[in-house]
């Protein structure tokens, strides 16, 4: 008996579009699997060795209240337009809060940021203390 195996070419074309899907899917897994941590902590541009920057201010804005790093309560006029500005906000506040806190700021040179736990600690005794 003689077989006919002439073959199907659309079978030949899947089979090799099968083929190079599956490689793919290998190379990416393998670059994801390659890939490097990433540091997920604020680098700030022009730090000096100690790690400080003269030229940043930081504040928190929790509760409706905006503070400074030494949790002294501020207003917005206190934000030194000139110098680049990290607001660091309650990972619970709305977005509606966060843009309109953003538009009374005039500066183009800010950064919006979560408060960590601990800040969030620091600011509730602040406050309960205040009561």
């Amino acid at each position: 008996m003689i077989a006919n195996d002439e073959g199907n070419p659309l079978a030949e074309v899947g089979l090799a579009l099968s083929m190079a899907f599956f490689s793919l899917m290998i190379l990416m897994l393998v670059a994801v699997l390659n890939t490097p941590k990433t540091n997920d902590s604020l680098h700030i541009e022009g730090q000096n060795k100690n790690g400080s920057s003269e030229d940043m201010q930081f504040f928190a804005y929790s509760l409706g209240k905006l503070y400074d790093k030494d949790l002294n309560e501020r207003d917005l006029e206190d934000v030194i337009e000139e110098k680049k500005i990290i607001i660091a906000v309650d990972p619970n506040l709305e977005i509606k809060n966060i843009l309109e806190l953003t538009r009374n700021l005039d500066s183009n040179s800010f950064q919006i940021a979560t408060l960590t736990d601990d800040w969030i600690k620091r600011i509730r005794q602040l406050e309960e203390g205040a009561l």
